[in-house]
């Protein structure tokens, strides 16, 4: 008798779940950042470092990330198609409404130029927000209203000392303004190698009774990097060719301004002034003194190329976009509040020769 026999059956395991598709948030907890930032990464934004791009898509690719075809199509449509998301918006908060005319004013200008220019780049409307004399409950009312947590504070004027707002919720950079709270991370130029730039220069051309005039309402809002600079040359010149910086004192008019050139130049006998007052060549002919007959005078505040003025031109719409970058940077992260080591990033100036400095005989 032939007796059949049944394959041995195996045991009736449950069907294995298939695996979750990876996701931007899962490479985000292992990267150790926003899920926005990957999502630029992947694309290759140019917002971010090369460096952490690559590293995200490193971990992207180790984890067997796939992107999701659906969800790229619905972002193009709304990026591309006929419905599109509001833009949102990072606040561009002054505490004077700027306008064309004295050459602070344009520095100012310039600087909301090159942040205009960068937040149109990276998706960002930006709004200009006056302070004037609104208190800080008012302003932190406006910007809940408008939904805005990004915030650049623009260069403040030394005597407005503090905007007081909950910082844990926002991302804050600073343009200059380090005179004031909060201490965030900051963005402008170099004053200190400007003076250095600017000294040694003057030295190269022969000058040796060389003196830095500055505005204590600009010392303030630099932390007093403009006499820094000015010191560090000092040290390396003979002791009988040191001169003490003049400092005009807040809220000086021009009679003061003059006056106060004057008695400076002829108590050191200066042959060259370095000077950040846009002013300068016209408060030194007020002074008496010609220039470059009687005396040189070398600017930190070029801002019109080829002027034929000799001094210092500083980047300031260079120096809006990196305000904009940075506070793009820590809204895509997540960084709200004050960190504990703020960062300052400095942009580089460059020398132009000029009338007003020629080489000495």
């Amino acid at each position: 008798m032939v007796v059949s026999q049944s394959p041995i059956s195996t045991p009736a395991y449950p069907p294995e779940a298939p695996k979750r598709p990876v996701t931007i948030k899962d490479i985000a907890k292992i990267a150790g950042v926003h899920f926005t930032t990957v999502s630029l990464a992947l694309r290759n934004h140019p917002s971010l470092p090369e460096q952490t791009k690559a590293r995200i898509k490193a971990i992207a690719e180790k984890l067997g990330y796939v992107p999701n075809a659906v969800f790229s199509a619905l972002t193009h449509f709304h990026l591309h198609g006929r419905i599109r998301a509001e833009a949102p918006r990072i606040a561009y908060i002054v505490n004077t409404p700027i306008s064309p005319g004295p050459a602070r004013q344009q520095s100012q200008s310039q600087i909301l130029e090159g942040a205009r220019a960068q937040a149109k780049a990276l998706g960002y409307e930006l709004e200009i927000v006056v302070m004037g004399e609104i208190p800080s409950s008012a302003l932190e009312a406006h910007l809940h209203a408008r939904n805005i947590t990004g915030l650049v504070i623009a260069a403040f004027d030394p005597c407005f000392d503090a905007i007081t707002l909950n910082w844990e919720n926002y991302c804050i950079v600073k343009i200059d303004s380090m005179h004031m709270a909060p201490p965030a991370p900051v963005v402008g130029s170099d004053h200190r190698q400007d003076v250095r730039l600017a000294f040694q220069r003057l030295r190269s051309l022969g000058y040796q009774r060389i003196g830095l005039a500055i505005g204590r309402a600009d010392e303030d809002a630099t932390e007093r990097l403009y006499t820094a600079g000015y010191l560090l040359e000092q040290g390396a010149i003979p002791a009988e060719d040191r001169i003490p910086e003049l400092i005009f004192p807040y809220h000086c008019v021009t009679a003061q301004a003059t006056a106060l050139l004057r008695e400076w130049v002829k108590k050191h006998r200066v042959e060259a002034v370095i000077c950040n007052q846009p002013n300068a060549p016209a408060l030194l002919h007020g002074a008496g003194l010609r220039v470059p007959e009687d005396i040189t005078c070398a600017s930190l505040c070029l801002l019109e190329r080829n002027s034929g003025q000799a001094g210092v031109c500083p980047n300031p719409r260079t120096i809006g976009a990196k305000a904009i970058d940075l506070v793009a940077s820590l809204l895509k992260s997540g960084e709200r509040g004050i960190p504990e080591y703020a960062s300052r990033t400095y942009v580089k100036s460059y020398w132009q020769d000029g009338e007003t400095v020629p080489e000495k005989n």
